[in-house]
């Protein structure tokens, strides 16, 4: 016979198959399950088989509630009814019609366009047409979804899903215990109590197995869920309670907050039976059964969400939010905040952030890369674990301190005592935020190891100072890990200087230039002729290693016009360092100590301004700047760019020399300026003519060393360097601190003696530097004042002439046999005495020029140059203007003309004549001839004619006349005005020695021929240089001579003959005309004095006469 426990199981069982099974509609299920559960109550058992025991389950309670069909229809739906029969003791949170229609209502997808947005339906099971389609039979459901679709398939696994769904949902209204009355009534020992429900979290729904498993049919199917093998929480504000209200509250926060209402009650379709407690019948929302215990809700109790969502979502974590990319962390945090399983995470606060962390430091993590820096801070505050200890909500740790490994490593002292958590001795601000897949606690602090660094790198310290596309630029130069990296904050690491342009520079500018970015995206083409043992980086590498300097440099260390190394090497400097110039507007060193004051616009690295005081980043220090520094240019362009450099580009070009500045490497550029070779004159007319190029090239080379040469780098002293022509060049800086820089020739070249001090190409003066270190690509620009010309340059006469492109001159000069003079050589026999300048010029013959001469002979001026001339040029007008004819039919007449026209560095004159007036101060540069007032020079034809000496006159407006001494205007050409000039070259006497060196003894002088800068012969003192430089200028003539081209030929003058005796003629008839009046004077005395003695008688006696009466 059965027992009444065992029928009272078997029909509960039947009817809730039933129920599970079959589609009913809105109020069918609860009237079937009602009436199910009247006959069982009715059914009693005595000694004679009848059954009479009340058995009231938690289903027909349900039933029994005309305001909880919508909760059994979607128990029906989730397939929970058969669950609910395995169940002995449980706990059902039911909420109402209404509950569940405003649940949805408020929740519900607008539409089926917002759902997409959202990425599915709310909490995966409703969808936008809310509560009432689950009100609906499946079937029907089904078959109106396929009818839509026209997909049976897709429609049967998306129903499945959403029935999977709710199904978890419903589970956390449930749990596996009964709850007590006092569960609910007011207690002193607490208001809110934490319950576990049957909710197991999943990330989706698992698989069904082949067999079904064993266990209760809610635990989760192949794997122990999110909460490492545990139900959700749930808590429940007792009824009476600041935080349950009079009703109680089901679901609260961790604080007590939100939370839905247990239900009035109203709504059961009979009331509480007889018997009931008294506590029972405190709650009167709750109906007790032989299974369990229901108890009705004015709400839907939501799912907790993901720790994700509550980062998001909750105030008092909005900045971690902020800073957490939540849907890719970085390492080394979970790959997910919303499905990684069984976490616990110690959160830190808005406060927390503020307190740990600068202003700057916050910018880095605020920043687009400051993702490293979240996921190292955050990594000290997640705990990640597995089954049985995966998810450490505050009661696990059971009143007592637990040692928890976080996933950096790093152990967490956690102590939990009546609901108050410490970590490290930091008491938490929120406590058990309950999450799908762990739990959260609010922490007011970080939880970060002593030695902890944010910014522990140069890279995260220009991220915070607002240069991320710098950073952006280093990463893909994949010069990062180099420069900024980690390396840079480690102990007895390199230090950099890092130049760092700001975000908002470069976006003003509108990000790269064009032109730069081309740069940057193209490598470098590598002619095949070219032999690099350099290996060149990548533009954009070599761009910004422009922007790093070796070495920490303070402010106090920044010198005015300093040239700083940086990183970046190129082949085109041999690899060396290119350099970078610093220029300083307040040249203070007290004010430049103070890091404020540095900022304030008055330091200038590469043209680009300081922004802001320098910020120090373990070795290195940053400062920002307003521009992303340009690296220098070619040489070409660099010069191009100087206006004043402009006849040298031009000269390079005629040179044909253009091209090969680019194949060049590590070379310093001496150029001259304009003016220079303005003052070159007819030198510089023929160095660009087609016949002069040969010279022109190697006067272009010469002003190129083999060299970088920085002007911080020169020594006092003097210091030869090798020039691309192959010759030497000497560079000299006086001593001090701005000790003026000259360059020039050395006393030494081959087949050029120029004694021990006197510079091989008889230049007056060294060029100066006046502008230093403009930067190329190649090297390094110094502009000079003068032009400097190699010693092996021959510039004659003829070429001069060449240059002022007159003709007719050259022409009567060979014809006279003057060709030498043209040529820059010593005339022969023959040549002298067709010249008619024996006596005047010297004949040297061969056997004379390798002649061995004493070191004596060769220090005197007089014998280390040949002798040199200065032809005056009269234009080929001025020549039209002369009878020619004559003067070719008439060599002794063009002799005589010529020679009037060419003044020799020796100076014949005339037997009896007056000495030549010579100045007393060098040349100008450019001029062969030093110019005064008055100056006179004796010309070849001084020595035949008193009237052949030129004088000088400065008529006042920067020009000159020069005229014949003397000489007076009687319709002939004596003076004419004075227009080109231009320079030749010195000739040195061969020297007998067989090595040249160039190499420099004790203070700086010359050897010569390997003996020591003093004088050779006694060995007592060295001789002055300034005395030996006048040697170049000989009698008022430089070394080699040159040219003056004269608007008029100047014609040989011969007084005329009254010119000549005049004076004395006049002087002879003056004298015969006094000596005939004195004549007549005498005659007429002497005739009258022979009248008077005819009478002289008479008178006596008359004298006698007037004396005798006189005495009486």
């Amino acid at each position: 016979m059965w027992g009444s426990t065992c029928l009272l199981a078997v029909v509960f069982l039947v009817h809730c198959g039933k129920a599970a099974q079959l589609p009913l509609d809105k109020d069918g299920l609860a009237q079937q399950l009602y009436s199910d559960a009247k006959t069982i109550d009715n059914m009693k058992e005595d000694g004679s088989h009848e059954i009479s025991i009340q058995a009231e389950t938690i289903v027909s309670a349900l039933s029994a509630s005309h305001q909880h069909t919508t909760f059994l229809h979607l128990l029906q739906r989730s397939k929970c009814i058969p669950m609910l029969a395995h169940i002995s003791n449980a706990t059902v949170f039911a909420p109402t019609n209404e509950a569940w229609k405003n649940w949805a209502d408020r929740n519900k997808p607008l539409s089926s366009m917002q759902e997409d947005e959202k990425g599915g339906l709310i909490n995966g099971w409703l969808g936008p047409d809310g509560i009432e389609e689950w009100l609906m039979s499946e079937e029907d459901l089904f078959k109106l979804r396929i009818t839509l679709s026209g997909d049976e398939e897709q429609e049967r696994r998306t129903m499945d899903n959403q029935n999977w769904a709710l199904r978890q949902h419903l589970l956390y209204h449930l749990l596996n215990y009964t709850l007590p009355p006092s569960s609910f009534l007011s207690s002193e020992s607490g208001n809110i109590t934490i319950h576990t429900t049957l909710l197991f979290p999943l990330a989706k729904q698992p698989q069904l197995p082949p067999t079904p498993e064993h266990g209760p049919p809610w635990l989760p199917r192949g794997g122990e869920g999110l909460l490492g093998g545990h139900g959700q929480r749930l808590r429940i504000a007792r009824q009476n309670s600041m935080e349950g209200g009079v009703r109680g509250k089901v679901g609260v926060g961790s604080g007590g907050q939100c939370g839905v209402g247990i239900w009035d009650g109203r709504g059961w379709l009979e009331p509480k039976k007889n018997g009931t407690s008294t506590e029972e019948n405190q709650i009167i929302g709750a109906r007790w059964t032989s299974n369990g215990v229901v108890v009705g809700l004015d709400g839907v109790i939501d799912m907790p969400p993901s720790i994700e969502e509550i980062i998001h979502t909750h105030p008092q974590l909005s900045y971690l939010s902020r800073i957490l990319p939540l849907s890719s962390p970085p390492s080394p945090l979970p790959s997910s905040f919303a499905i990684t399983p069984h976490l616990t995470v110690f959160a830190p606060s808005n406060e927390a952030f503020k307190a740990a962390f600068d202003e700057m430091e916050r910018g880095y993590l605020e920043g687009p890369y400051g993702e490293e820096g979240v996921g190292r801070t955050m990594a000290h505050s997640i705990v990640s674990g597995g089954k049985g200890k995966g998810v450490w909500w505050s009661d696990a740790f059971c009143n007592k301190s637990s040692d928890l490994e976080t996933i950096s490593g790093q152990h967490l002292n956690v102590t939990s005592y009546h609901g108050i958590m410490t970590v490290n001795g930091t008491i938490t601000e929120t406590v058990d935020i309950f999450a799908s897949n762990g739990v959260l606690h609010i922490v007011p602090m970080l939880q970060l190891p002593s030695e902890f660094s944010l910014l522990n790198s140069a890279e995260k310290m220009l991220l915070t100072l607002n240069a991320t596309n710098f950073v952006s630029l280093m990463r893909s130069a994949n010069l990062s890990d180099t420069y900024i990296g980690k390396a840079s904050h480690e102990k007895g690491g390199k230090e950099y200087t890092i130049l760092a342009p700001t975000d908002d520079v470069l976006e003003k500018w509108g990000g790269l230039d064009p032109f730069v970015e081309n740069r940057l995206l193209t490598r470098k083409a590598v002619l095949p002729y070219q032999t690099r043992s350099f290996e060149d980086a990548s533009p954009l590498a070599a761009l910004l290693q422009y922007h790093i300097l070796p070495g920490k440099l303070l402010p106090y260390k920044i010198k005015d016009g300093h040239l700083l190394l940086t990183e970046m090497r190129t082949s085109s400097l041999d690899g060396e360092r290119q350099r970078l110039r610093v220029e300083i507007t307040d040249n203070s060193e007290e004010r430049r100590n103070d890091w404020e004051i540095v900022g304030e616009g008055r330091v200038r690295f590469g043209g680009s301004i300081v922004l802001g005081k320098p910020v120090k980043s373990g070795n290195n220090i940053i400062y920002l700047i307003s521009g992303l520094l340009s690296t220098p240019d070619s040489v070409l362009q660099t010069a191009v760019s100087d206006l004043q450099l402009s006849m040298f580009v031009a000269a390079l070009y005629a040179a044909e020399l253009a091209k090969s500045t680019k194949h060049l490497t590590a070379v310093t550029y001496f150029m001259p300026h304009n003016s220079a070779f303005d003052q070159l004159g007819l030198a510089m007319n023929w160095l660009l003519l087609a016949d002069g190029k040969v010279d022109l090239r190697k006067v272009i080379k010469y002003h190129c060393v083999e060299d970088l040469i920085y002007s911080q780098n020169i020594e006092a002293g003097k210091k030869i360097y090798k020039t691309i022509e192959g010759g030497d060049l000497v560079l000299n800086r006086l001593e001090g601190e701005h000790g003026a820089i000259t360059i020039g020739s050395p006393t030494k070249w081959q087949d050029h003696d120029s004694g021990t001090f006197l510079p091989s190409n008889g230049e007056l003066h060294p060029a100066n530097v006046s502008a230093l270190d403009a930067l190329t690509e190649t090297g390094v620009i110094h502009t000079v004042n003068h032009v400097v010309f190699p010693a092996d340059v021959n510039i004659t006469i003829g070429k001069l002439i060449k240059g002022s492109k007159q003709t007719t001159m050259a022409n009567l000069m060979i014809k006279a046999g003057l060709r030498w003079i043209l040529e820059g050589r010593e005339p022969t026999k023959e040549e002298v005495q067709e010249s008619e300048l024996q006596g005047i010029v010297n004949i040297r013959s061969k056997l004379d020029l390798d002649e061995d001469k004493s070191e004596e002979d060769n220090e005197a001026g007089d014998d280390l140059a040949y002798p040199s001339y200065v032809v005056l040029c009269p234009t080929d007008k001025a020549f039209s203007k002369l009878n020619l004819t004559y003067y070719t039919n008439t060599p002794s007449a063009l002799l005589d003309l010529l020679k009037l026209h060419i003044i020799p560095s020796a100076h014949p004159s005339a037997t009896g004549s007056l000495p030549v007036r010579l100045p007393s101060v060098a040349p100008k540069e450019g001029e062969p001839l030093s110019l005064a007032d008055d100056t006179v020079y004796s010309t070849l034809l001084s020595g035949k004619s008193k009237y052949a000496d030129l004088a000088f006159r400065n008529m006042g407006d920067s020009s000159w006349l020069v005229g014949i001494k003397n000489a007076r205007k009687d319709g002939l050409s004596i003076s004419a005005r004075i227009g080109a000039s231009g320079r030749a070259t010195v000739r040195w006497k061969n020297s007998k020695a067989k090595v040249v060196s160039n190499k420099s003894s004790d203070n700086g002088k010359y050897t010569r021929d390997g003996k020591s800068g003093k004088d050779g012969k006694d060995g007592k003192g060295g001789k002055d240089e300034d005395d030996e430089a006048s040697k170049l200028w000989r009698g008022g003539m430089v070394l080699g001579g040159g040219l003056l081209v004269i608007d008029s030929a100047l014609i040989p003058y011969e007084p005329s003959w009254f010119y000549k005796w005049g004076v004395l003629t006049i002087t002879l008839s003056g004298m015969s005309l006094l000596l005939l009046v004195v004549a007549a004077g005498v005659g007429y005395w002497f005739w009258t004095n022979k009248e008077r003695e005819e009478y002289e008688p008479i008178l006596v006696e008359e004298d006698a006469t007037s004396d005798v009466e006189a005495h009486t």
